[in-house]
């Protein structure tokens, strides 16, 4: 016989923030499945073609598909720390209140309702938090960890050309706000069920990061990794690449400045779907470095100093 073990206050809690309100799986959710079978496709196959050990596969995958949820998590909590613990009249603790109450104040923002919902995923953070699990992971394992993160560079760029996708089937918030272009696929009008409905054409770019990141995959599927750089050529150059390319993405998406260089929109916080939305996209604009251009700068930086330091330009010399 088995003994059913109670423990007080589990299923209100389950109830309350896990089960209720859920309306099945998520377009987003489909397109990470494929972003990480796509992956488990590719990086066993560039694993044996480069002689290295493709057991190894699937707990780079897991611990990097996991790295990615949880330092994605803890970038956006940092992104919208200003909205978490504010000063609110009628409220002592401005920093007490958000840690005990789980959905935060009223009207804003929880921050443990933030961490643990379905949405809100910075990608840097995400980024960062991968390399550094699954590189804890090679080096706990005394692997090769320049030749694996070679080995794992197209994977990454096709996972990342998926995902974005992902946010933009998804109506999601990695959106650009209003422009005046009428450019198609760069520009776009979100529908009203997304959630962000915008009622006006936006620079639509989760689609163009995406449509660079598959460029990435192809350049380094099929030409980069044939041409016998030396290690960690690839994954410098990857660096580099993609952070130029989020870099110049991020001057057309809505985001606030760490430090504004212009006087930032009126309404600088992000409304939710039943605020004014159109009205907040028409009036924004960029006004300084966000903090993910800041993290795209460090991260070329790294690349480049990689490039240059290890003359990775250069190729393996070819075995007699």
């Amino acid at each position: 016989m088995y003994k059913v073990i109670d423990i007080p206050g589990l299923v209100p809690f389950v109830q309350k923030y896990i089960s209720s309100g859920w309306e099945g799986i998520s377009t987003f959710s489909i397109l990470v499945v494929i972003a990480f079978l796509a992956a488990s496709y590719f990086l066993p196959k560039e694993l044996e073609r480069k002689h290295l050990d493709p057991t190894h596969a699937d707990w780079l995958l897991i611990l990097g598909v996991f790295g990615t949820f949880v330092g994605a998590k803890v970038f956006f909590i940092f992104e919208i720390w200003d909205q978490v613990f504010i000063d609110t009249p009628g409220f002592d603790g401005k920093y007490l209140y958000p840690l005990t109450h789980f959905d935060g104040f009223p009207g804003r923002p929880g921050l443990w309702s933030s961490l643990f919902s379905g949405s809100g995923l910075v990608f840097y953070g995400g980024f960062l938090f991968g390399i550094l699990f699954i590189s804890l992971y090679m080096i706990q394992n005394k692997l090769d960890v320049k030749a694996y993160l070679d080995a794992a560079v197209p994977s990454m760029a096709l996972g990342y050309a998926i995902g974005r996708l992902g946010c933009f089937v998804s109506g999601d918030g990695c959106y650009g706000f209003a422009t005046h272009a009428d450019i198609p696929v760069l520009t776009f009008t979100y529908w009203p069920t997304s959630a962000v409905p915008s009622g006006v054409p936006v620079w639509n770019t989760p689609v163009m990061e995406s449509f660079v990141s598959f460029l990435f995959f192809i350049y380094f599927q099929k030409w980069a990794r044939f041409q016998n750089f030396k290690r960690f050529s690839l994954g410098a150059q990857y660096l580099v690449l993609h952070g130029l390319a989020r870099l110049g993405i991020e001057f057309l998406r809505v985001n606030k400045a760490v430090i504004p260089f212009f006087d930032p929109p009126v309404q600088s916080n992000i409304p939710g779907a039943s605020g004014e939305t159109t009205t907040f996209l028409n009036g924004y604009y960029w006004h300084g470095f966000s903090q993910s251009q800041y993290v795209s700068i460090a991260i070329i930086l790294v690349g480049l100093y990689f490039l240059v330091k290890w003359k990775l330009w250069e190729k393996e010399p070819v075995p007699a």
